[in-house]
């Protein structure tokens, strides 16, 4: 007779599905990742949390307007170029920590170890004011520049220095964002109120103090030249060379500089972008649209005393430094691009030196 075999039914199969994911996940018995991108960014969280507890647990800070200093240091964080996080995959090693009163700047270096393990080695600096790199031009002047501007119709003269590498955004925190990239094709078409520049912020706080009855007999006058190649030009008469000399009692005169009246902020921006145009630039491995040259910019406040006419009462001057360049960047350039590169560094090192000799006497 045939054989009753019975077959057992086979299960229906099921898809294996990946549970949700909470949180991180960790592999029992895989290796540490120790690469220098997973320590950054644990020493970034672990600094992070303790600035947020530092900042909740203390009293909010008010800042004295009266307080005045001889020098202020301001560091503003540029963000990574798509060169830099893309194609070459750094890490951000550079990290911004602001208290209010001042501010520190947390630089991770990557080392290797001579039993070729991999550590982070971090270095604190600190600073009068440190902005990260999301901050406006406006945030940067409310800080750190505003402050300024009553001591200039006092009677005294101020100074605000733009200083760093080719490429960090120098021209970007002066001029704004709607002067600047133009020969790279990155100029903004619309411009935010936010980053305006510097030049337009502060002007427009010293007309709206102009306009004051106190101050209704002061005029005021911009000049703009540049120093190019150890030579002072008139941005705003055609670049005619100007000179630099001191007088018996020890004041800088600029004989030959042209200073022109203006009315209102609006005025003043269209006669800066009228001499920015005259401005020496040039394209570097760094920035295909680099100043070659540092732009100076003075706002003379003048006024009648007695039978002296248009003494000069205060004076706010903004100075937009070439970039500092490396060696490295520019051996592959011309060498009209090498002869300025080094004629920057050198001035650079020069008021260095002065600055230094301003804080320390």
């Amino acid at each position: 007779s045939p054989v009753n075999r019975s077959v057992t039914p086979k299960s229906p199969r099921r898809d294996c599905k990946t549970p949700p994911r909470s949180g991180a996940v960790y592999v029992h018995g895989a290796p540490e990742d120790n690469s220098w991108g997973t320590q950054i960014s644990k020493l970034r969280e672990s600094f992070d949390q303790e600035h947020d507890d530092y900042m909740t647990g203390r009293r909010s800070y008010q800042e004295d307007e009266d307080y005045e200093m001889r020098i202020r240091v301001v560091v503003r964080k540029r963000p990574m170029s798509k060169l830099e996080a893309l194609e070459r995959g750094e890490a951000d090693v550079i990290h911004p920590l602001d208290y209010d009163e001042y501010g520190r700047i947390l630089v991770y270096q990557p080392k290797t170890k001579l039993d070729l393990t991999k550590e982070v080695e971090t270095t604190s600096f600190a600073f009068d004011n440190v902005f990260d790199e999301h901050s406006s031009n406006l945030q940067i002047y409310s800080r750190a520049v505003r402050n300024l501007i009553p001591g200039v119709f006092c009677g005294k003269w101020a100074s605000v220095f733009a200083y760093g590498q080719t490429g960090s955004g120098k021209t970007f925190t002066m001029m704004g964002c709607n002067m600047t990239g133009s020969r790279a094709g990155n100029q903004s078409e619309s411009i935010s109120e936010e980053n305006l520049g510097l030049y337009f912020l502060a002007a427009q706080d010293v007309f709206r103090m102009a306009d004051e009855p106190e101050y209704e007999n002061i005029s005021i006058g911009v000049s703009l030249f540049e120093i190019y190649g150890g030579k002072l030009l008139d941005l705003l008469n055609r670049r005619r060379p100007i000179k630099c000399l001191e007088d018996s009692k020890g004041k800088v005169n600029f004989p030959g500089l042209s200073e022109h009246p203006v009315g209102s902020a609006e005025e003043l921006m269209d006669i800066i972008e009228a001499g920015a145009s005259n401005r020496s630039t040039g394209t570097t491995s760094a920035n295909a649209d680099s100043s070659r040259s540092h732009a100076v910019l003075q706002l003379s406040l003048r006024k009648d005393i007695g039978r002296i006419k248009h003494k000069e009462h205060g004076r706010l001057t903004f100075i937009d430094l070439a970039g500092s360049e490396r060696g490295a960047d520019t051996s592959q350039a011309c060498r009209t691009t090498r002869m300025e590169g080094a004629e920057i560094n050198t001035s650079l090192l020069s008021l260095k030196e002065v600055i230094r000799a301003l804080a320390t006497g």
